[in-house]
């Protein structure tokens, strides 16, 4: 193997996984976004809807109190505050003997299957995008640093060492490649309720 395919190999393999890694990250960022606004939009549809039946607090109090907080937390948009109010309500829900059977797309199936399903697919892809930012950076590093050190493995007593770094290197690579086009199935064809309930709206 001569020491020029080793040049191109290590010098092309960082180009491409940080322009794929690149590209990823901007569009899961833009999907977060938008996932987010989902959630957002749950707290704006139960804010505008408390004087309904189902969405009244028992206590006045406390009906303004967690109002306050809702319309609070739309205006800053707020999940973790808006998760809580929802939460209280489905559990305000249940306690007046409710179940998804008999409201199936009451409080319960929003806060269950809506929110909480959308927040774990947010989580889903955060994962994700960091896995293949972590490995893309160690495909970038291992590729940068083989390339620095072509002329010593090239000039080892061990004939085989350039095959396994190139392999090593190789691997890291396509495995950076799988993570990164797995992220781009997540972020494109598994749809969460919220988008789904649309679709058939």
């Amino acid at each position: 193997m001569e020491s020029t395919t080793l040049y191109y190999a290590f010098s092309a393999m960082p180009q491409v996984i940080g322009t794929i890694a690149a590209i990823m990250a901007t569009f899961t960022f833009f999907r977060i976004s938008n996932l987010h606004e989902y959630l957002i939009g749950d707290g704006r549809s139960v804010l505008s809807r408390q004087d309904e039946i189902g969405y009244k607090f028992p206590d006045l109090n406390e009906h303004q109190l967690q109002y306050g907080r809702m319309r609070d937390a739309v205006d800053r948009k707020s999940v973790p505050e808006i998760k809580n109010v929802i939460s209280r309500l489905q559990e305000l829900e249940k306690a007046q003997g409710h179940t998804r059977q008999t409201r199936p797309n009451g409080l319960q199936y929003l806060y269950e299957e809506r929110f909480c399903g959308t927040e774990k697919h947010i989580n889903r892809l955060k994962k994700w995008a960091t896995a293949v930012v972590a490995l893309s950076f160690l495909s970038i590093a291992s590729s940068i640093i083989s390339l620095a050190l072509i002329d010593l493995i090239m000039s080892s007593e061990c004939t085989r060492l350039k095959y396994i770094i190139l392999w090593l290197n190789v691997i890291i690579f396509v495995a950076s490649l799988v993570l990164a086009f797995y992220l781009l199935y997540l972020a494109l064809y598994v749809k969460t309720v919220h988008e789904i309930d649309r679709q058939v709206a």
